[in-house]
């Protein structure tokens, strides 16, 4: 029986959403701010993710890109995971309260329970990383 699994992790930043844009806003860029990719870059509307620690690369469709409202789409094509079904959006928000929320959902399928689960460890462990390092390097001012 297949189960439908549903991720959405999110962060507050005290920085604008185009500060926040510019440094995440470009898809062939996630190198530049989430630790699990080593390089990232875009081939027409792919982008390849290779992954820390030499696992492989991930291939992803970017489904839609709105740089004027700041998110993105992409769809999982293939990689070290087995990620069925798997879209994601990126999005960048202003916070009511100052700042700026970064959205991060997805949506997948697993066979099972278990695999979901596990697959969903891995995935929200993945965005809390880029979460916490796009913080980091806004810290920085190296945007």
């Amino acid at each position: 029986m297949t189960v439908q699994i549903a991720i959405n992790e999110s962060a507050h930043y005290p920085h604008s959403v185009e500060e926040i844009w510019k440094l995440c806003g470009a898809p062939g860029e996630a190198d530049q701010w989430l630790p699990a990719v080593a390089k990232s870059w875009l081939d027409g509307d792919v982008r390849y993710a290779e992954l820390a620690g030499g696992v492989g690369t991930a291939r992803e469709r970017i489904t839609e890109h709105v740089d004027a409202r700041h998110y993105y789409d992409y769809d999982y094509i293939d990689g070290p995971l087995v990620l069925k079904a798997f879209s994601s959006r990126f999005a960048v928000v202003a916070a009511s309260e100052g700042g700026a929320d970064i959205l991060w959902t997805a949506q997948f399928q697993a066979d099972n329970e278990t695999e979901g689960d596990e697959l969903r460890q891995a995935v929200s462990g993945m965005y809390q990383g880029g979460l916490q390092r796009i913080g980091e390097v806004l810290a920085s001012d190296r945007v």
